[in-house]
């Protein structure tokens, strides 16, 4: 499984929770979403050796959709060195750079608190409200269900709109006193699946609960079939030291560039 084909199972994977189209010529992958238009659902992935033609036709596509050029490429891929300089010539930044890792050797846990997948608007609540205070950093009240931009909101409908898909499983654990603490969602297709939205409330961090929600969803996922199972998270980062730990490894190191 090479990056194009990681970006096109991604897009399989993902495609109508997040992404909704995808274009493909010998150069590029362009996966786009109207349903999210942040930057990171509207990319480009290049196959091939970049020019200005190239760069000017995806450039155009962009511009088509309203939104910011966002470029990916592989660390492993043959062109790498020749496209990362073309692309800093032409004024792009590095923006952010991912790992994506496949299920290794997992290190099950023994599962104490109350988990179940989302199937009503009161489960969903939970799972937003775990959801949103585990990415929002300047929270201070933990009892808010606060919102972490304005794109968030556009995210968080997708994952609702999610709720009836049978590819789609979304995850929410519950403490003893009944709080939903940890969540987690995985997408299943064709024996694939990829875990996203990994998060645990805040002010109840370190306790384990994430590793139990993802024992959980990792048994879910062989009970449905699974072979390989995916997730993308930021590189050399904590998260990535703690998917280590737990039997995930390193598969392919993709970065972003975005003027």
């Amino acid at each position: 499984m090479n990056s194009s084909n990681c970006l096109r199972m991604q897009y399989k994977l993902l495609k109508d929770m997040y992404f909704d189209k995808k274009q493909e010529t010998n150069d590029y992958i362009l996966c786009t979403s109207n349903i999210l238009k942040d930057y990171f659902w509207n990319i480009a992935y290049i196959k091939n050796k970049l020019n200005d033609n190239i760069l000017n036709e995806i450039e155009n596509k962009f511009k088509e959709i309203d939104c910011i050029p966002s470029l990916y490429i592989g660390r492993d891929d043959t062109y790498y060195e020749d496209n990362k300089q073309f692309i800093l010539n032409n004024n792009y930044k590095l923006n952010d750079t991912d790992v994506i890792m496949i299920l290794d050797n997992y290190k099950d846990t023994d599962i104490n608190i109350n988990i179940k997948v989302v199937k009503t608007e009161l489960d969903y609540n939970d799972y937003m409200y775990s959801l949103a205070s585990a990415y929002n950093d300047n929270i201070e009240n933990e009892d808010e269900n606060v919102y972490a931009d304005s794109i968030t909101k556009e995210y968080y409908t997708a994952i609702k709109n999610s709720i009836d898909s049978s590819k789609t499983f979304n995850i929410v654990g519950y403490n003893n006193d009944n709080i939903p603490v940890s969540v987690a969602t995985l997408n299943l297709v064709d024996g694939i699946g990829m875990i996203n939205n990994v998060g645990t409330t805040q002010g109840h961090w370190n306790k384990g609960y994430s590793k139990q929600v993802l024992t959980y969803l990792i048994k879910l996922f062989r009970e449905n079939g699974g072979n390989h199972l995916l997730l993308v998270t930021e590189h050399n980062s904590k998260n990535q030291t703690y998917y280590e730990k737990l039997g995930f490894k390193e598969l392919y190191v993709m970065e972003q560039y975005m003027k």
